[in-house]
């Protein structure tokens, strides 16, 4: 993965949509993705996908609005 070309508030996008619905994915940076325990359980991962579930709509149309918006420039 190239790290140079994460979208940095897409990320604070995701990142704090996750807290905010108790999931702390991984520590606050975009680097920092060596954190995540294998000790999860199943209500653990299921949490996390529910909360991803809530999440990702906001962030599909966050990513089109800055596609669009660098299509227009």
């Amino acid at each position: 993965r190239d790290w140079t070309t994460i979208d940095i508030d897409l990320w604070r996008h995701y990142w704090f949509g996750m807290v905010n619905r108790g999931v702390m994915a991984q520590p606050y940076w975009w680097d920092e993705q060596w954190t995540i325990s294998v000790q999860h359980t199943e209500a653990d991962i299921d949490k996390h996908l529910a909360a991803f579930e809530d999440v990702a709509p906001a962030l599909a149309k966050a990513q089109q609005e800055r596609t669009a918006a660098v299509a227009v420039h």
